[in-house]
C-alpha cells in the first residue's frame, strides 16, 4: 500500500480532483500527504530578471490555491505538508518524487486529453500515478516508460442504483480452488474489479448438487457450500456473469429481477475516520 503521496495542485479545474483523491487515498491508507505546486518556467531561461518576475506571479497565483486545498485537507482530518516549486512542470515533478521517495503522485485532469506535462510524468514517474478525472481515475503502473494504463471507477462518485435491478447467486464450493485460492475469493475480486456494485459471500449449513453429493462441515472437512450474491443493473450483472461464468466448473449460477429500494454507502472519507476512531 502507499505510504507517501504527493498530489499536485495547479491552476486548472482539475486541481480539485487531485487534491481530493489525494486525501481520500492517504486517509484510507494511512499514507503521508504532500502538497506541492509549481511555477511553470519556460526550458530555455531569458534573462533573471524576466525569469524572476514570471516566478513572483505564479507564486502570488498559486499560494491561495494551495492555501485552500492545505484547508480541504485539514477539514478532512488529513494532515499535509505544502510547497511551491519553480521550473518545467514535469520535470519538476518527476525529480520531487524520486528525490523525496514519495509511493504515489495523483494528478488531476477535467478533460478528456490528458495535459502533455501530465502525460510525461504519467509516463516517466518512478512511481504509480493516478490520473483523477471526475467519474474515473487512469492508473499508470509499472517500470517507467514502460508503464501501461488502467482505468478504474471512482468508487466515491457511484450513481445511484434504485429501482429495477437484477440479482445474481452463484453456489460453489467451499473446497472449491483455482490457481491455489478459493473460488468464492476470487469471484468477488472479479465483480469488484468490474464495479459490480456490492457482493456478499454466505457460507451454508448443508446442501448438495447436481451430483448428489452432500456438502457440510464436520471435523475432517470443510466442504461446505458458498453463495456468492450480487445486485446492480440489469446490463451489470450481464457483465457479472461473464466475468465469473469460467469459475464454476462445478455449481450454479442463477439470475432474478429484484427492485432495489435503497443503495447507499458512507463516504470513504467517513469510514476511514471512524477506522481511526477505533484504533485510537
Amino acid at each position: 500500500m502507499f505510504h507517501r503521496i504527493l498530489a499536485v495542485v495547479d491552476t486548472t479545474p482539475g486541481r480539485g480532483l487531485a487534491v481530493e483523491y489525494g486525501v481520500s487515498l492517504a486517509r484510507q491508507t494511512g499514507a503521508e500527504l504532500h502538497l506541492v505546486a509549481v511555477v511553470a518556467l519556460p526550458a530555455v531561461a531569458g534573462e533573471i530578471s524576466e525569469v524572476r518576475e514570471l516566478e513572483e506571479e505564479g507564486r502570488a497565483e498559486l499560494m491561495p490555491l494551495v492555501r485552500a486545498a492545505r484547508e480541504y485537507a485539514e477539514n478532512q482530518g488529513q494532515p499535509v505538508t505544502t510547497e511551491i516549486l519553480a521550473g518545467p512542470r514535469a520535470d519538476t515533478v518527476i525529480r520531487l518524487t524520486a528525490a523525496r521517495g514519495f509511493d504515489l503522485v495523483v494528478l488531476g485532469q477535467s478533460t478528456d486529453d490528458l495535459d502533455a506535462d501530465w502525460r510525461r510524468v504519467a509516463r516517466r514517474a518512478p512511481c504509480p500515478v493516478f490520473v483523477a478525472r471526475d467519474a474515473v481515475v487512469a492508473r499508470y503502473e509499472g517500470q517507467p516508460d514502460h508503464k501501461t494504463e488502467h482505468w478504474q471507477v471512482r468508487r466515491d462518485r457511484r450513481d445511484c442504483i434504485e429501482g429495477p435491478g437484477r440479482m445474481l447467486r452463484v453456489f460453489v464450493g467451499e473446497n472449491d480452488h483455482v490457481a491455489g485460492r478459493p473460488v468464492h475469493e476470487v469471484i468477488v475480486q472479479r465483480l469488484r474489479a468490474i464495479d459490480i456494485a456490492g457482493a456478499t459471500v454466505y457460507r451454508g449449513i448443508l446442501g448438495y448438487g447436481a451430483a448428489g453429493r452432500l456438502h457440510r462441515s464436520h471435523v475432517f472437512s470443510h466442504d461446505r457450500p458458498v453463495i456468492v450474491t450480487a445486485v446492480d443493473t440489469a446490463a451489470a450483472i450481464e457483465l457479472a456473469i461473464e466475468a465469473v461464468q469460467d469459475l464454476v466448473t462445478s455449481g450454479l449460477i442463477v439470475c432474478s429481477n429484484v427492485e432495489i429500494v435503497k443503495y447507499s454507502h458512507r463516504h470513504s472519507a467517513a469510514i476511514a475516520e471512524e477506522g481511526l476512531e477505533r484504533t485510537s
